[in-house]
């Protein structure tokens, strides 16, 4: 399963379907869509510009010599259940109304590129719980022990060569299904010329020996023919807000870092009354720019990343920092420096300073 590449609902005051004013006031149609419960919205891959990704995947996989085309369905995130040779897309992919609402509360939709993207990761996962590849000793020696514990927060080593590069933060590393899941889709792609791209990397032999294993397998019947669906739309019963508000939660790290960094933001913006914009704009505006490039060069979870920018960005208001216009771009570079140093700390010692 790929991480959910859009970030979570950013709530800094009430949402707007609670108190129905200002800004960011919502029309009766987003409204009542947000209030409505997914399992009611009676969302279907059928007619819908996925149907025409999906038919592009099995394009794919017939164009490499693999008869076996998983099963699709509607979920609540990218998945592809433990085993289960199905693949499970996040619901609002199906309907322009809700991708909209993913790009404002998601902090971003997916683009038809990285549909294909992750299509081709879960059809790895697929392909692999299909033929049961992870329970054979050949498997075992390339890719890693399939049992060894799934864990959220792994810790990457950037650009490391014993990995394909494909889904952001070094995806392939987070366990050996993973692993399995990003050199397929590598293998997969169209265009993409792994042999000469993969030269002198240790990934290489893990490219090959997916050629070789889809070169015996590819037209045998699946091992699996069970193809149960893990969590349909059709079973989610909360709202859509309630989705997104849930989603927060689950992301959301609490960090304890009072006013260490204090210091730092000094350096890189005036005192308060010293220039004439408010330094906390710059800190937002290059927010959710940083959160997607630290992220993704650092391997750290979207929701450390988020939680250290919420983090300077409160100190930056609370300490009434300023800044000279002409200095902006100046000051994001050092910002950028400074959230890079501190990810990269967190990344190799679990934590963002020493006491």
């Amino acid at each position: 399963m790929p991480p959910t590449q859009p970030g979570p609902l950013v709530l800094r005051e009430k949402h707007p379907t609670e108190h129905g004013e200002g800004r960011g006031r919502l029309s009766p149609q987003r409204e009542a869509l947000l209030k409505a419960r997914i399992k009611d919205l009676s969302l279907r891959l059928a007619d819908t510009p996925l149907e025409r990704h999906i038919a592009q995947l099995h394009a794919e996989l017939e164009a490499k010599g693999i008869s076996f085309k998983p099963q699709c369905y509607l979920s609540d995130e990218w998945g592809c259940p433990s085993g289960v040779p199905v693949i499970g897309l996040p619901f609002y992919l199906a309907d322009p109304a809700l991708l909209s609402i993913e790009a404002d509360l998601g902090g971003g939709a997916e683009s038809e590129a990285e549909i294909l993207m992750y299509l081709r990761h879960e059809a790895g996962h697929a392909f692999n719980y299909a033929y049961r590849l992870y329970e054979t000793d050949e498997w075992l020696r390339v890719f890693g022990d399939y049992s060894r514990p799934y864990r959220d927060d792994y810790k990457p080593q950037p650009f490391s060569r014993r990995y394909v590069l494909h889904i952001s933060g070094w995806y392939a590393q987070k366990h050996p299904d993973e692993d399995f899941a990003e050199t397929f889709a590598v293998w997969l792609t169209p265009g993409g010329d792994w042999r000469k791209r993969y030269q002198g990397w240790g990934a290489l032999k893990k490219l090959q020996y997916v050629e070789d294993i889809v070169q015996r397998l590819g037209r045998a019947p699946p091992v699996v023919q069970l193809a149960e669906p893990d969590f349909t739309t059709e079973e989610m019963e909360g709202t859509v807000l309630e989705h997104y508000r849930q989603r927060e939660l689950d992301e959301k790290v609490d960090l304890e870092l009072r006013n260490a960094f204090d210091q730092s933001l000094e350096e890189i913006f005036e005192g308060p009354g010293e220039a004439p914009v408010r330094a906390e704009t710059l800190v937002q505006a290059e927010r959710q720019r940083l959160l997607s490039l630290v992220s993704h060069y650092s391997g750290v979870s979207r929701g450390v990343v988020r939680a250290l920018l919420d983090h300077l960005a409160e100190r930056t208001a609370a300490m009434n920092l300023t800044l000279h216009p002409d200095d902006s771009r100046e000051a994001g570079m050092r910002l950028a420096s400074l959230v890079t140093v501190l990810t990269m700390n967190y990344l190799y010692t679990d934590r963002f300073f020493e006491e």
